[in-house]
């Protein structure tokens, strides 16, 4: 085998060297036919000619040592080249007087962000390095009272690039020709789509830099597709040697059946391992590696490189300098090596994250031809980056300025706008109606919320009857004052435009079947309320809030004159209540359900998925619940029952993890008996009926009938509760106190938020607990309360407290606070947090919940965001309006001390409800070690 292998090569060689002989006596003859010229120079002449007559293909724009000039990977005519690029800054002036002295420029007529007035608007093109050596004239332009404001100061150089001219281009025609090492200007330089011309199909292949290290151990792997070339440097200061070609192609084949991608052929891939004992002498086999890779193959290449602190270490590796290098995002978890074993286990991760490279790079390809975004320019969040691409070509195509930034402050002319802060926060709805549910029960997971109320936003505005927008239509003309129109009015031009894009998307989506405008629909929510994004408005995405709101009413509305009951319901998620005992009649009037919804013009793209049927649900909120869950079968619940094995009871009580883990047990074992044994009962009930009604036609359950059943399931809890329950939780409630007498009890769990409520110093306090929680839950079903009330005061008895003491109330040991929108770094699956609720956080296990992921959160950034929380909590709370407290109006008149209809004002948010929101965030910076943000909150509780 390698006879053949060094075979081939010589023959490679033996013909590279005969290519480049006849190059040569080509060279010579055309040199002696034309001596005037000389062979260098007719060399850069072919290479600028080729510039002019094909398009370019960009691989990636980076940024250059001075301010505003960049360097284009480009490939053109299959030849990669790296051509500088200046790209100017360009902004916007709007003044009430004409200005043409300081800032040269031309007049534009362009729709201004949220609706603000268009004066003299001066389209302002500039050098970036002019631009900063004016940065204090612009400063000193903004407290100008002749100046409306200075747009667009804020937008990336290379983010405007990207715009304007996507991932292909091609040179002007009016553009005399020049060298490739003059530079170019962006204006010189038009856009291309890529079904006019090709993007990275047949002419570029990449390579794959893959590096991790532990405390002086470390791995390098560089993957060469092209050739199936996997060279492997492991660094280890001790003499064991673990790993070994075998293993390694082993564990690579593996890793492609993993992926469920068809791997290699075994004898075709071949494996360079060596070994090495410190970090520099592996990486000098790097650079030697990459530099026999490129004197191989001259080809256009691009470098796919994971490794921790690239950036910083780009300088010692020169020859990656010769290459586009686009960086994946580290896994933190690759880099914790174990003391034993370990060469095998980076080995076997370094082979996955190999084998993924190739269907990495497809998709990345496949990305940058949608979205005309160069391959190396994507953001780590690439769907967020997309849609703030889509979104702002869309603007300008319809003259409107941008509002683009990156601190998550939109930047409506460079004047700072309070109002931009101080506003209330977005939070999604959420109703819960706790009870206990006997009969079948759906959850519905919600698609497409936000995508089916911007698309059918005109529809709402008709039945609205126009009021949805306002007036919007006539813009504010220069005498105007903007506060006239409302924040609907003022996004409206906006949100025309994002329902264009959303309709575009919806199109390619449906009739292409492309996947990538399904995920921005899909994360169109995340992206529209996520200060992340440079787009982002909150304004806009109030109003998006403000619409779906309206569908997310009326779609509730039309479930219940269907028939169905709402159990609990937000944007996400929608349990309901079907009415039906029976499994099989309830799939069906599910299915019959969802159909009829399909019909309402108004729901068209919204799409409702059965995830799970609940025989009995019993229901306190999202946190709290616990039910007799049906398994499913490819998709479907299983409806013919044979006993219990088809079900599974589901206890997710988050109040009981503030008991100790014996109480815990009994806590959910009784639970689950009450819901169990009338779920037991209902079964045999109806098998008696179905067997005693054999003779009729159908044997689904009458109205009558189901009524009557219902009362029998009542009659039957009644005498279960003072029969069994109450003298089973008596015996519980003794056994604790004797456990507490002898000392064998255990401690209450702290998890840093039961603190607020807090356990009291009484002598039952174990048994006091376990009674508050156990009754609460059992108290849910109604129809039975009067009796458990009743339970509850026999066992109040028991431990000497009364009934009505306040140390027997039942108060909710743990708030919620949820964090919304948390992302992961590396595979960007992004889900709210609920800091007081999430088990995974009070273990301090802040990681991804992606099985194959399972990448630590940024505790920093956590923090960041709870102190943006804070700060803007404060401010609303200082800046809050009064209300009266008759008719709930805000108070409009600054010096009335009465409102017009006689109510006394007061604040809207008063100060303990306020207390109480900080107090939450203190608890959880104290249980998290969130110094910054403990300070913060312990200043404001203090005041």
């Amino acid at each position: 085998m390698k006879k053949r292998k060094w075979r081939a090569t010589r023959e490679e060689k033996k013909r590279r060297r005969l290519n480049n002989s006849n190059m040569l006596h080509e060279h010579v003859d055309t040199a002696n036919k034309h001596p005037e010229k000389n062979g260098v120079s007719d060399l850069f002449r072919k290479h600028g000619s080729t510039l002019f007559r094909s398009h370019w293909q960009i691989i990636q724009l980076v940024p250059g040592v001075q301010p505003g000039h960049f360097y284009a990977w480009i490939v053109a005519n299959g030849i990669m080249q790296k051509i500088p690029l200046d790209i100017q800054r360009v902004f916007y002036l709007n003044s009430k007087a004409p200005i043409t002295e300081n800032f040269p420029g031309r007049r534009v007529k362009k729709i201004l962000p949220h609706g603000k007035p268009n004066y003299n608007l001066i389209e302002v093109v500039i050098t970036e390095e002019q631009f900063r050596a004016e940065s204090k004239k612009l400063a000193a332009l903004l407290a100008d009272p002749e100046i409306e404001g200075i747009y667009e100061t804020k937008v990336p150089l290379e983010f405007h690039a990207i715009v304007q001219l996507g991932c292909v281009c091609k040179i002007d025609k009016a553009v005399k020709h020049k060298n490739a090492d003059d530079g170019w200007n962006l204006n010189e330089l038009h856009m291309k789509t890529t079904t006019e011309c090709s993007y990275l199909e047949q002419s570029i292949t990449y390579f794959y830099l893959y590096h991790s290290l532990s405390d002086g151990r470390a791995i390098y792997v560089i993957y060469f597709p092209r050739s199936w070339t996997i060279s492997v440097v492991v660094v280890n200061p001790f003499q064991n040697k673990e790993l070994s070609s075998s293993i390694l192609e082993k564990q690579f084949h593996e890793a492609f059946q993993t992926l469920g991608i068809e791997p290699p052929t075994k004898g075709n891939i071949t494996f360079k391992l060596e070994y090495v004992r410190s970090i520099e002498a592996g990486g000098k086999i790097l650079h030697s590696t990459l530099l026999e890779y490129r004197h191989q193959h001259p080809q256009p290449a691009i470098a796919i490189i994971e490794y921790p602190g690239f950036q910083a270490k780009k300088s010692g590796i020169r020859i990656l300098q010769e290459f586009p290098c686009v960086t994946i995002p580290c896994n933190a978890s690759d880099c914790n090596y174990q003391a034993l074993g370990w060469q095998v286990t980076a080995g076997k991760i370094s082979m996955q994250r190999c084998a993924a490279s190739s269907q990495w790079f497809t998709e990345r390809v496949l990305l940058s031809r949608y979205a005309h975004v160069p391959f190396g320019n994507i953001e780590l969040d690439r769907l967020l980056f997309t849609a703030d691409v889509f979104f702002s070509r869309a603007l300008r195509d319809q003259q409107q300025v941008l509002w683009i930034s990156d601190d998550g402050i939109p930047d409506f002319g460079g004047i700072y706008e309070g109002e931009t802060c101080f506003v209330d926060e977005v939070n999604q709805p959420a109703w819960s109606y706790l009870g206990a549910y006997r009969k079948v029960a759906v959850e519905l997971k919600i698609h497409h919320l936000a995508v089916n109320a911007i698309h059918k936003s005109s529809l709402l505005e008709e039945m609205d009857g126009g009021s949805l927008f306002g007036e919007y239509g006539s813009q504010p003309t220069s005498s105007a004052n903007e506060t006239d129109y409302d924040e609907a009015s003022a996004c409206a031009p906006a949100f025309q435009v994002l329902k264009q894009l959303i309709q575009r998307c919806i199109s390619d989506a449906v009739a292409s079947g492309n996947i990538f405008a399904d995920a921005i629909l899909q994360h169109l929510y995340r992206w529209l309320c996520s200060p992340m994004s440079k787009l982002h408005d909150p304004a806009l995405h109030r109003v998006l809030d403000m619409v779906m709101r309206k569908v997310f009413v009326l779609l509730l509305f039309e479930l219940r004159k269907l028939g169905a009951t709402i159990i609990f319901a937000s944007f996400s998620k929608i349990i309901i209540d079907t009415g039906k005992f029976e499994l099989l009649a309830a799939t069906a009037y599910c299915d019959s359900l969802l159909k009829t919804l399909q019909t309402r013009d108004l729901f068209e793209w919204i799409e409702l998925e059965p995830l799970y049927f609940w025989h009995s649900l019993l229901f306190k909120d999202q946190f709290n619940y616990g039910g007799i869950r049906a398994k499913f079968q490819t998709g479907s619940p299983i409806t013919n029952t044979e006993g219990d094995s088809q079900v599974e009871i589901v206890a997710c009580w988050n109040m009981a993890e503030h008991l100790t883990k014996d109480i815990q047990a009994l806590f959910h074992l009784r639970v689950s008996e009450f819901l169990y044994d009338p779920w037991v009962y209902l079964q045999k009930q109806i098998s008696s009926r179905t067997t005693t009604d054999d003779s009729t036609c159908t044997p689904s359950i009458t109205v009558t009938a189901a009524e009557t059943l219902e009362d029998c399931i009542n009659d039957h809890i009644r005498k279960r509760i003072s029969n069994y329950f109450t003298e089973k939780l008596l015996e519980d409630v003794c056994s604790i106190n004797k456990r507490i007498n002898k000392g064998n009890m255990d401690q209450p769990p702290t998890h840093g938020f039961s603190s607020s409520v807090g356990y009291q110093n009484h002598k039952g306090d174990a048994a006091l607990e376990f009674i508050k929680h156990i009754s609460s839950v059992l108290a849910l079903d109604q129809n039975v309360q009067h009796d458990v009330w009743r339970m509850r005061k026999n066992l109040l008895r028991l431990i000497h407290v009364k009934e009505f003491a306040p140390e027997a109330q039942f108060h909710d040991p743990c708030p919620s606070f949820i964090l919304p929108n948390v992302i992961c770094s590396y595979c960007n699956d992004y889900r709210d947090l609920d800091l007081g609720h999430d088990s995974m956080i009070w273990k301090d296990d802040w990681r991804c919940v992606v099985p194959q992921c399972g990448q630590p959160y940024n505790r920093e950034h956590m923090e960041n965001l709870l102190l943006q929380i804070v700060m803007q909590r404060e401010r609303l709370y200082h800046l809050q309006d009064l209300v009266c407290v008759k008719c709930r109006q805000v108070k409009a008149a600054r010096l009335a001390e009465l409102c017009d209809c006689g109510g006394s004002y007061q604040c809207y948010e008063n100060a303990s409800t306020f207390l109480s929101k900080m107090q939450v965030i203190h608890n959880i910076a104290a249980r998290q070690n969130f110094q910054l943000l403990h300070n913060c909150t312990s200043w404001i509780l203090q005041e």
